[in-house]
């Protein structure tokens, strides 16, 4: 089973129109780009088809303009509003995330021009690592349903949304961030990728964890030294091709 062959294969524009990354790509503004991604990555679980559902009924209310619905409060409907959003996500939940995307781009005092700056500015090193980022993330939305508190999770969605904003030269992912190096990378992992990751080998841990994540991209590594989640595209087409 080649890899890299694989990878070549599902790491083109033809994955997007499948792929909840879709909603992020009809925007050129690195905020818009942002907000979509983020918003896109806090849903991506489950069926695509019902991912994808949610997420054009959402960037319709944005209006082609993700920045300026958070800037004017459009989602202030949602406050307190118990109904469902998607699966065990309420409208409110929605509410509470825009509302501390809000509070990073359009504070009165010390407003941010992106998260990306919001997160460096939050970091205490130079040179972070992928759980630094991370971790920055989370302590960004406290008590946010759907959002983990920790590292110890995968945190595969938090990853899913690194992969998008760093990865440069991809015919899928954006490529808007430099926060980090793509070679510290960590794959997103959920219970599909884990099944195949134990099946050729990548890892011999038991649980869907960040550890687990990590062996993972550290296996991938020896495959595509400089770009270990390539080898997310790989994962994905053995998974179709079985």
């Amino acid at each position: 089973m080649n890899l890299n062959k694989l990878a070549s294969q599902f790491h083109n524009a033809d994955f997007i129109k499948d792929d909840p990354v879709q909603f992020p790509h009809l925007y050129t503004r690195k905020t818009d780009i942002e907000i979509s991604a983020f918003i896109s990555c806090w849903i991506a679980y489950g069926a695509r088809t019902q991912i994808i559902k949610t997420l054009n009924k959402i960037h319709q209310d944005f209006n082609g303009n993700p920045t300026n619905y958070i800037k004017e409060k459009k989602y202030f409907l949602f406050e307190k509003n118990e109904e469902c959003l998607y699966r065990f996500y309420k409208n409110k939940d929605f509410f509470q995330l825009c509302e501390t995307l809000h509070n990073i781009y359009f504070a009165k005092h010390n407003p941010y021009p992106s998260l990306e700056d919001k997160i460096k500015d939050l970091l205490k090193t130079n040179s972070p690592t992928a759980l630094d980022v991370l971790e920055t993330i989370i302590q960004l939305f406290p008590n946010q349903n759907g959002i983990p508190q920790n590292t110890k999770s995968a945190c595969k969605r938090l990853c899913l949304f690194l992969r998008w904003m760093i990865r440069k030269d991809s015919p899928v992912d954006l490529g808007i961030w430099n926060i980090l190096p793509l070679e510290e990378l960590i794959i997103p992992l959920d219970t599909h990728v884990f099944r195949i990751s134990k099946e050729l080998g990548l890892t011999t841990r038991k649980q869907a964890d960040m550890q687990t994540a990590i062996q993972i991209t550290q296996s991938l590594r020896k495959t595509f030294p400089k770009d270990p989640l390539l080898g997310d595209y790989a994962l994905f087409g053995y998974g179709v091709n079985q």
